[in-house]
């Protein structure tokens, strides 16, 4: 067997699934759009998705082709791709410029911008103009939508003929842009998901488009300049490659190709009709010829029977030289008890021994083969008995199609048998009569063609290569059509389209032929409304119907007509050719038997069957095997993959790593990869990584880029940092080759981002310098305490540790809190327990709100949202806090109290004595003013609070404050003076670890500015902290559970001693498991109050309360009175 040459280039018809795309076009094809946001690819029948590059959580909403530019540079023809992401707190959209694939790039992205709050687009409509010479863009009418986002600006020109489209796209636009605005999360905390769709601008060059040229356009016919027809199997592979992509075929050669070498790996392809296509061009190999006489009969008998011993049908039956015999009666039993109910054979038994009589002595060399009635339509075929051996696979079937549409009075019988190794199907039909009932034939023809099937043989023993006529569908019967022969005969009932008086006329003048010209039958083959294909020997007989009973005259009372008829046909066949049967007809006439109205029919022929040497077949189709075992290694993908393991290295948060891997095509044929999920409902891959293009179609010789990328984003983060596997298998499958499986390894930094706060709080140290086995027990429930059910709370370190900085350097800064800033940095300082960087106030504050918003639950608890909308004033607002978790209250606080000093909400005058304002207002007690700092960036804690609220330190550990302070302005008036014994009792019965009194104070004019020198925040490392502000005094003054209950009867003391510089001491909560002191407990609003000037200074911005409001409430959208009624929660908290 010769060699299967070298494949040409052809366009490929890969079948699309849910992870695949088809491939890209054949040479010269130029995309168009269609339906359904797909891009069809000119002179082929592909199609490009635009959903199978993104995850199954992105969603495609419209596509718009388009060109497009960044700036002056040159237009690129792209999609402009609309597409949204499914997140739990509510959908992200973004606009993805996307090339679709060409003959040799896979699809790319050269843009994404985020549809966000600051996302802003414009509709520009170009007439057509006038010049041409210089502007030629403008000698086109065109749309130019324009969109901008942060620091990206593009120009998309769009057809005008487009307009419908855009109108679509910009009014899906409007919609997510109102979305986003509704939206509470930060704009660090969105869109994550683009960060794995990795987008490379256009290069100088790449794909530039003329913008006068026309928006989709035909190239003409190629003429190869290579020819390939000489290469072979054994061709080196580069020849190959460069020869195909040198000669990209037309559409004749290509379809040409298909036939002559088929691609056995397409869902179309079919291994059993190749074998048999291939199988059967050989059958001069395998096959000869036998010559085969047949001779047909068709009578209507008027419900006639013969009489017994008769030999008046000796011209029906011939003389004995054919070696099939068949006869088709009809109206054979008319008994009104057998339309509807079989009467039995006795009848066909009858017309059975006349026929063999008629035979005469010949009637011994043939024996009845099969007989069928369906009540008066009969058909009995014999077969010579030498003949009868070589014939098999007799099938019947049997149709009504009178009374009621199965009536007896009119059906259809047929008979399907193999005669050698060729099929002949014959039908026996009595149809409607009446000259106008042709529409009733024709429908009755139809209804016979598809009703008379048979079954299906058994397939057990059967080689489904040999068999011509076994449809692959298992569940599929045979039909009339699965033949090499077909023959109808009957009374079909056809009649001549003219006046009965020109019939009778044309019949007394004997003027067949004219007769002939107006036959409804040969009208309708021609016409093809009924027996379409169907042959009929030449006519030289009178009219078959009406007659006189017992006479040879017509019944001129009836126009006179061919009713009775036999054609054949020869079925449509892939396999072999109608030719090689010769069937011809020796003769075609009718006789005068006068029993009937009608007179019989006959027709006989000779044909050459096929007859099969089975040993020779058996030798042919091996050979056909070893054919398709080699087309299949020609036509099998293949790709070339330059390695399988990728290591990412150590992976950080929202810092995404890509990595590369080159696929090369190494194999003749297009190869189509796409990445297998490990099951049906689970994705390719983990959720932060993705590969890139996820499906291609690689041509000849081209490689692909695949870029893999790893992005952790929030939802991943936290359980990467308690020990999740960042690890993954990639399975990247090539469609009809081997799997090939990509290991992706990596090592993720942990990070405080999306943890708990009781897990933050109860970091020893940095999370980069825990272990894993520390970090998951610091994970694991909390265990009630004995007094208030709530688990002792800590600090949240590097919470506090941001409040510090913004105390010292946030006051004055502009767009403090709502400035959009990349906080990474912020956050790997914290992860790692590095300085944080100087002068970065602004990005500070949005990382301390991306930490609050990124927690798992929100800092208020959803079962106080409701509480807080109620809330109308600042006390209602601050015992909505009643029953919030500690650790909670404490970061809450401290952030309300961070916002008003950075915003300007503390007055600069300075305060006056503690005696004048206990003079101005006798019971009215003010928090002292002293701040804190943190010697060491490693242990810095928090340093305030307001309200009263404990904000909790490790227990037993002390605190020396060294405070200094001018005259007060204001007193609590709800405050009960304590003297200073009473304060010094109070003091002295503090646990081991509170803060001495025997240090003395050292007073500074400064007033506000006034510095601790040392404080102790754990047993064994003692820290200094630094003074900022007034505030920072609030926040320092409630940090210590335990000092909640001794704050007020320390007040006078305080006040006396800071006037002689003494050493103010608090009480520190107890040690872990002492219980001396009762646990802290969030004490009511209205308990004390703030000095009068502070929360009236200023007023909050709306832009600052809604930047606040996410850390407060996470990430639920609120619309309409809820989002005000939040707002206003957050005012009143604000106002302190």
């Amino acid at each position: 067997m010769s060699l299967l040459p070298s494949l040409p280039r052809r366009p490929s018809t890969w079948s699309m699934t849910s992870t695949s795309q088809p491939p890209t076009p054949a040479a010269g094809s130029t995309p168009v759009k269609s339906a359904k946001n797909k891009t069809i690819l000119a002179n082929s029948s592909t199609t490009f998705d635009p959903q199978s590059i993104f995850r199954h959580t992105e969603k495609v909403v419209t596509s718009q082709s388009c060109r497009v530019r960044k700036g002056y540079a040159p237009f690129v023809k792209a999609d402009a791709l609309l597409a949204t992401s499914k997140k739990e707190s509510g959908d992200e959209a973004a606009i993805f410029i996307v090339v679709p694939p060409s003959e040799t790039e896979a699809a790319s992205i050269l843009y994404s911008i985020p549809i966000i709050p600051g996302f802003k687009h414009r509709l520009e409509q170009t007439p057509p103009s006038p010049s041409t010479s210089f502007f030629q863009q403008s000698a086109k009418p065109h749309i130019t939508l324009y969109l901008s986002c942060e620091d990206t600006k593009l120009e998309l020109r769009i057809s005008a003929s487009q307009t419908a489209k855009v109108q679509k796209l910009v009014a899906e636009l409007r919609k997510l842009s109102d979305t986003a605005v509704q939206s509470p999360t930060p704009r660090s905390l969105t869109h994550s998901w683009l960060d794995l769709y990795p987008a490379q601008p256009p290069k100088e060059n790449d794909n530039v488009d003329a913008l006068g040229s026309p928006e989709v356009e035909t190239p003409g016919v190629l003429t190869p300049s290579t020819s390939t027809g000489a290469m072979t199997l054994d061709t080196p592979l580069s020849s190959v490659a460069e020869a195909i992509q040198a000669t990209p075929a037309t559409p004749a050669d290509a379809a040409a190709e298909e036939d002559e070498h088929p691609d056995p790996y397409l869902p179309t392809f079919s291994r059993t009709e190749f074998l048999r296509k291939r199988l059967y061009a050989r059958q001069e190999k395998w096959s000869t010829r036998a010559e085969l006489k047949i001779r047909i009969a068709t009578y209507n008998v008027n419900d006639k029977i013969p009489p017994e011993g008769t030999l008046e049908l000796a011209p029906l039956a011939g003389k004995g030289e054919e070696d099939l015999l068949v006869f088709g009666f009809q109206e054979a039993d008319l008994r009104r008890q057998s339309l509807l109910i079989s009467q039995g054979n006795s009848r066909a038994e009858g017309w059975e021994a006349a026929l063999l009589a008629g035979l005469g002595p010949k009637a011994e060399e043939f024996e009845k083969l099969v007989m069928t009635q369906y009540v008066g339509v009969l058909m009995i075929i014999l077969v010579r008995k030498t003949l009868k051996e070589a014939i098999s696979r007799v099938e019947t079937s049997e149709r009504g199609i009178g009374l009621l549409g199965f009536g007896g009075n009119k059906a259809g019988v047929a008979v399907r048998l193999k005669i050698h190794d060729t099929t002949l199907c014959f039908v026996n039909a009595h149809m409607a009569a009446f000259a106008t009932a042709l529409e009733r034939r024709r429908y009755d023809y139809q209804t016979l063609k598809a009703g008379l099937t048979f079954a299906r043989p058994g397939e057990a023993d059967l080689t489904p290569a040999f068999e011509e006529f076994l449809p692959e569908p298992k569940e599929k019967l045979l039909t009339q059509e699965d033949s090499h022969v077909l023959f109808w005969l009957g009374d079909l009932n056809y009649r001549i389209d003219l006046p009965d008086s020109d019939v009778k006329k044309l019949v007394e003048e004997k003027k067949w032929e004219d007769m002939l010209a107006k036959d409804q039958l040969r009208s309708d083959i021609v016409s093809e409304q009924s027996f379409t294909g169907f042959t009929e020997p030449e006519i030289s007989f009178p009219p078959t119907f009406k007659y006189v009973h017992g006479s040879t005259t017509h019944d001129l009372r009836r126009a006179p007509a061919y009713t009775d008829r036999i054609i054949y046909h020869y079925p449509t066949n892939p396999y072999t050719a109608s030719s090689t049967f010769d069937l011809k007809c020796d003769e075609y006439t009718s006789h005068d038997i006068l029993w009937s109205d009608h007179r019989p029919v006959t027709a006989s022929y000779s044909a050459q069957v096929r007859v099969a040497d089975e040993s020779s077949r058996g030798v042919e189709l091996a050979a056909v095997m070893k054919e398709l075992d080699r087309l299949e290694e020609v036509y099998r993908p293949s790709l070339e993959i330059d390695g399988t393991s990728l290591e990412f290295g150590q992976v950080m948060y929202r810092q995404p790593v890509i990595r590369e891997v080159k696929l090369r095509n190494v194999g003749r044929v297009p190869a189509t990869y796409n990445f297998k999920p490990p099951s049906s409902d689970k994705p390719i891959c983990k959720p932060f990584m993705w590969p890139f293009p996820a499906t291609a179609v690689v041509e000849p010789g081209q490689d692909v880029t695949l870029k893999v990328v790893v992005c952790v984003d929030e939802l991943a983060a936290a359980k990467l940092t308690l020990g999740d596997d960042i690890n993954d298998v990639f399975v990247l499958q090539i469609a009809g080759g081997k799997d090939f499986f990509i290991t992706i390894q990596a090592v993720f930094q942990p990070s405080i981002i999306a943890l708990p706060l009781h897990v933050l709080s109860a970091l020893p140290s940095p999370i980069r310098h825990v272990p894993l086995a520390d970090r998951k027990i610091l994970a694991r429930p909390l265990a009630p305490s004995t007094t208030n059910g709530e688990a002792p709370a800590k600090p949240v370190r590097d919470v506090w540790r941001l409040l510090e900085y913004l105390m010292a350097n946030g006051t004055g800064v502009e767009d403090l809190w709502v400035a959009n800033q990349d906080v990474r940095d912020i956050i790997e300082c914290l992860d790692t327990g590095v300085a944080l960087p100087e002068e970065s106030a602004r990005t500070i504050s949005v990382a301390l709100l991306h930490i609050l918003t990124a927690l798992p639950t929100p800092l208020l608890p959803i079962s106080h949202h409701t509480p807080c909308l109620s809330a109308e004033d600042r006390d209602a607002a601050f015992a909505v806090l009643e029953g919030v978790p500690q650790i909670n209250t404490n970061v809450l606080i401290g952030l309300m109290s961070v916002v008003r000093l950075c915003s300007g909400a503390e007055d600069d005058r300075e305060p006056k004595s503690i005696a004048e304002q206990e003079t101005a207002k006798p019971v009215e007690v003010i928090p002292d003013e002293a701040t804190l700092g943190v010697e060491d960036e490693s242990t810095k804690t928090s340093t305030g609070a307001i309200k009263e609220a404990g904000l909790v330190e490790p227990p037993g550990q002390d605190e020396t404050f060294k405070i200094e302070d001018d005259d007060a302005e204001d007193e609590d008036e709800d405050d009960v003076k304590i003297s200073d014994n009473d304060a010094t009792a109070n003091t002295s019965d503090a646990p081991a670890g509170a803060v001495k009194k025997d240090e003395a104070l050292k007073d500074d004019v400064d007033g506000l500015d006034s510095k601790l020198d040392e404080v102790s925040l754990a047993d064994d490392e003692p820290t200094k902290t630094d003074t900022t502000s007034a505030v920072s005094k609030e926040l320092e003054e409630f940090k210590e559970a335990g000092q909640m209950q001794t704050v007020k009867a320390s007040q006078e003391a305080t006040r006396s001693d800071k006037e002689e510089g003494k050493v103010v001491t608090f009480a520190s909560p107890p040690k872990r498991g002492d219980s001396s002191l009762p646990a802290p407990v969030t004490p009511p609003a209205q308990t004390s109050a703030l000095p009068a000037a502070v929360g009236t200074a200023h007023q909050p911005s709306e832009a600052l309360v809604d930047a606040l409001c996410p850390a407060i409430f996470g990430q639920t959208t609120a619309v309409g009175i809820t989002r005000d009624k939040r707002r206003r929660f957050v005012k009143l908290l604000l106002e302190g």
